[in-house]
């Protein structure tokens, strides 16, 4: 067995932000800590995270090289061409 060099550092939230959470918006345990762990420091924060509508979203174009990606979407599309979409293990990682 290959024994790793690293070690986790796992965060542990704020145990009141977490009860508070639980309380205010009636939530499990762990998703109170998981919302606790994207950021959010209110019970204000966390509905503004959950109950997100399309005007909190921010504009996709604003993401550099998005309008030639969509051209080039386009392009293929016209063109009857294969498209792949890959990424790498942090792909998901993209924040808001």
């Amino acid at each position: 067995m290959i024994l790793s060099k690293k070690r986790w550092q796992v965060e542990r939230p704020d145990a009141q932000l977490v009860q508070t959470l639980q309380n205010d918006l009636h939530l499990s345990a762990i998703a109170a800590k998981i919302l606790a762990a994207r950021g959010c420091t209110t019970s204000a924060d966390a509905e503004s995270l959950l109950n997100m509508t399309e005007a909190n979203i921010h504009d996709p174009f604003l993401m550099h090289g998005m309008t030639e990606a969509v051209a080039r979407i386009q392009q293929a599309l016209e063109n009857n061409e294969k498209i792949l979409v890959y990424g790498d293990y942090d792909a998901g990682a993209t924040r808001f």
